[in-house]
């Protein structure tokens, strides 16, 4: 009895001792609620260059940013939780120093969606930064053109067309639309761009003689765990596990294309190491790499672009 007594006794004061220090190890409220300081000042200087190439006479980093971790578009497959991780991760505070980062370890561009806005990217310009801006902009219902004008309004340089709907517009026989994206963006004074995820769509636009001023599509191998089966045969994987169903084709194809190729979805979403996503997809003919890359990813991705770009078997010339 008294045992018993006497383990009661212990696990009650065990209890209460750890609860007592969970309390004091946890935050406070007003601690929780206080913002992180938001950078200011001027940028810090830059502390290495990266290799560039031209896209319609504008100079990019063959390495680009993308603004997907940014915006919490994770293509994490069956994981929930990643997207609201990645939303949680990246604060005000953190976009910013990510762009300054990227921006002083050479990286002069961004590619994201006009509608999920520039509010950091103009915070960081008002700081003196100079990184440019891709835009993303999709065709409304009504074969509406509001997002290419607002793209253009806001300061980028280059906009285009996003995959998705480019190739949905094909698909619906509708090329005359697309070509219509690529005057208008023209007439605003940036570089016009295609999206694709499918292959088909760079086919039936080269066919079409469109002459974008670049290209941007999906390229990477499928040497990874959810790489798409046999029988999968989507342009983005039924599980969100792909989105180069050829990458072989791909290649094949994008050899003859004379513009330049920004390639994009290099690592699969994450699931390719960079140092193996980066080589296949430079080797395979891409121009440009577009990779969504957290802050403490920037420097070793840098030092990584610059190590593969100086030992490369490529055979497709570089078109930008």
């Amino acid at each position: 009895m008294n045992d018993c007594l006497n383990r009661r006794d212990f696990l009650k004061s065990s209890i209460v001792a750890a609860t007592a220090g969970s309390a004091a190890l946890a935050p406070s409220p007003a601690a929780m609620a206080a913002p992180a300081e938001l950078p200011g000042g001027p940028l810090a200087p830059a502390r290495t260059t990266l290799p560039q190439g031209k896209i319609g006479g504008v100079e990019f980093s063959r390495l680009m940013l993308g603004g997907n971790l940014i915006s919490g578009y994770a293509h994490s497959r069956d994981l929930d939780y990643v997207a609201h991780l990645m939303r949680r991760y990246n604060t005000d505070a953190k976009i910013l120093e990510t762009l300054e980062l990227a921006e002083i370890h050479g990286i002069n561009v961004i590619n994201s969606w006009v509608r999920d806005g520039i509010t950091h990217l103009q915070q960081h310009w008002k700081r003196g930064g100079k990184m440019k801006w891709l835009a993303q902009a999709r065709v409304t219902g009504d074969a509406g053109f509001d997002q290419f004008k607002q793209a253009a309004d806001l300061g980028a340089v280059g906009i285009h067309v996003t995959g998705d709907v480019a190739d949905e517009l094909v698909r619906r026989g509708e090329i005359d639309t697309i070509a219509r994206t690529l005057d208008l963006i023209r007439a605003r004074k940036c570089v016009a761009g295609i999206g694709a995820h499918g292959l088909g769509t760079v086919v039936a636009c080269e066919r079409a003689k469109l002459n974008p001023d670049f290209y941007i599509k999906t390229f990477h191998s499928h040497d990874y765990h959810t790489a798409p089966r046999p029988d999968e045969t989507g342009d983005l994987g039924r599980y969100d596990n792909s989105w180069c169903k050829d990458p072989e084709e791909v290649a094949e194809v994008m050899f003859t294309v004379r513009q330049p190729w920004i390639a994009f979805k290099v690592l699969a979403a994450g699931a390719i190491p960079p140092a193996r996503g980066f080589r296949h997809a430079f080797e395979g003919g891409a121009d440009f790499i577009l990779v969504g890359m957290f802050d403490w990813q920037i420097e070793e991705d840098v030092r990584l672009t610059k190590e593969i770009l100086g030992s490369l078997k490529r055979t497709r010339p570089w078109r930008g």
